[in-house]
């Protein structure tokens, strides 16, 4: 037989007395009583009836060809505004700089500080040392954009 002393006998009876305890609340417990059954036919054929039209499925290739043409309204606008031609870059100011493809005002700000900073510009060609224009930049403005010397002849 085993031999326990008082402490031992004391832990395990309380041992003993808890998982009684638990035993007890885990048959007695709330999982015994039914749950509540509730009746939500109502509410749900009304949410139907309102969200019917507001649920109808949306072609994806419809959004993807919205989503194209708002983008290529938005190329076209910038340089629709613009006649071939019409920019004189040695005496454009920076709200007419901006209206040009591919130039932004911090660009537009360059090529006026270039300008103020190095007198007008000779050639086309010229604008190449501006900061944030290169040679593919230059191409895209070509067709807008024009001289006028100091000697009052445009290029």
């Amino acid at each position: 037989m085993i031999v326990l002393t008082k402490s031992e006998r004391r832990a395990l009876l309380l041992v003993a007395f808890i998982l009684a305890i638990s035993a007890a609340i885990q048959w007695s417990g709330p999982g015994t009583h039914a749950p509540k059954v509730f009746d939500y036919t109502l509410q749900d054929s009304l949410f139907k009836v309102l969200s019917a039209d507001t649920l109808q499925p949306v072609a994806k290739t419809s959004l993807i060809q919205e989503t194209k043409t708002t983008k290529k309204s938005k190329k076209k606008s910038k340089s629709e505004i613009l006649a071939p031609h019409s920019v004189d870059i040695n005496h454009a100011d920076a709200k007419t700089l901006i209206k040009l493809p591919r130039i932004g005002p911090k660009t537009a700000q360059a090529i006026i500080d270039y300008r103020t900073e190095h007198g007008p510009f000779n050639s086309i060609e010229e604008l190449d040392n501006v900061k944030g224009i290169g040679p593919k930049t230059i191409e895209k403005l070509r067709p807008y954009i024009y001289l006028t010397l100091p000697d009052g002849n445009a290029k």
